[in-house]
Order: C-alpha cells, then sequence, then structure tokens
C-alpha cells in the first residue's frame, strides 16, 4: 500500500508538532496509541509514515517521495485556509442533495422529517457553517468522519481490558485510550472470539 505523506523531520520539536497534525486528523501509532513516543526519536527516528495509522522510520527505507518538516507545515498552512466539519456519511449524502436544490435553506426549514438527520449532533458552530455553506461559501468543506473500533474482553479477575499492542506484539491494557483503534476493515483482521467489537465514541 502506498504511504500517503512521508515526513522528514531534525529536531525533537518538530516530531513533535508533525505528530499533533496527525493525532488531530484521527490517526494513530500502530500500536494504537498518541505518545509523543521520544525515545523512539532519541534512538533515532527522523522519517514519520502516515498511511492508515503512523510509523516511523532511521532512513527512508522504502524510498518514497519524501517532504521536508518545513513543507508539510507549509501544506498543513494552506490546508487549514478551509474550516473542515466531519459529520456521517448519511449527513453528507443530505448536505450534497441540499446544496443542489434550487432553495437549499427553504428545503431544510420545512416541516419535512428528510433532512432532520443533518441538524443532529451539530453544534452551534457546526449549523452556521452549514448555513455559510448552503449559502456558497467555498471556504467550508464537509468530510465523513471515519467511524474508528476497538477490541475488548473480560480478563481472569473480571475486568474490561482493551487489546493494543508492545512491540508488535497484540497484549491488553486496562486503559481504554491507549486501546488500538482502527477503521472496521482493520480491527477485522485482529478479531478472534476472545475478543469483543465496540465502536469508539
Amino acid at each position: 500500500m502506498m504511504t500517503e505523506t512521508v515526513v522528514h523531520v531534525t529536531t525533537l520539536e518538530q516530531w513533535k508538532s508533525v505528530l499533533d497534525v496527525w493525532f488531530e486528523q484521527g490517526y494513530v501509532w500502530f500500536y494504537g496509541n498518541k505518545g509523543y513516543l521520544e525515545d523512539i526519536f532519541e534512538n533515532g527516528g527522523r522519517f514519520l509514515f502516515l498511511d492508515d495509522y503512523i510509523t516511523w522510520s532511521a532512513s527512508n527505507h522504502n524510498s518514497e517521495p519524501f517532504i521536508e518538516y518545513s513543507e508539510f507545515m507549509e501544506q498543513q498552512k494552506e490546508d487549514n485556509k478551509m474550516a473542515k466539519y466531519y459529520v456521517t456519511q448519511e449527513q453528507l449524502d443530505l448536505i450534497k442533495e441540499l446544496k443542489e436544490k434550487l432553495f437549499p435553506l427553504h428545503a431544510l426549514l420545512t416541516k419535512s422529517n428528510r433532512y432532520e438527520n443533518i441538524k443532529v449532533e451539530l453544534s452551534g458552530q457546526d449549523e452556521k457553517a452549514l448555513l455559510r455553506y448552503l449559502g456558497g461559501d467555498t471556504s467550508i468543506k464537509f468530510k465523513v468522519k471515519e467511524q474508528l473500533y476497538r477490541l475488548w474482553r473480560i480478563d481472569s479477575a473480571g475486568d474490561k481490558v482493551y487489546m493494543t499492542f508492545s512491540f508488535g506484539t497484540p497484549t491488553y491494557i486496562p486503559n481504554e485510550n491507549y486501546a488500538f483503534t482502527a477503521p472496521l476493515e482493520e480491527i477485522k483482521k485482529w478479531e478472534t472470539p476472545a475478543w469483543s467489537l465496540e465502536k469508539v465514541d
């Protein structure tokens, strides 16, 4: 699978700021957590790879096209000019349908329940963004927030534990915040009769 982005960093501060950007987009380390893992940088980690999850290398081992930290941050500035709002696939479909209507606000405000689901879970800012988007504001983009899952089981002491990875080997941890999370297709690769699947809120 082709890696989407490879960034070369030279300082720990650069390492952390790249990770901040990726964590904000919902990506996690292969092991399933969101720590800075400074020891990896100290031990020579200089290339950060983003695909379905974050990995690292001391060198550009696959000769992937990579960008320098400064170029990566410049790209982030460009991307940040457009406000992004994350919704469900159903909500996105309804928003696109509304956008194509001659009078989208009229359709939204009528008593029909057709568009009721758009408003579910939208905060005040999101609702304002929706109205601006329907009014023609091109600096707003709606994207589907990918649903993530994790695996859990009850251990021998009767406690709920979550699957995680330690140096690439599956293990368990009691804290759900450090559980291995992934899209359904990826998480199902690790599902066994011992583990139960649950959605990450």
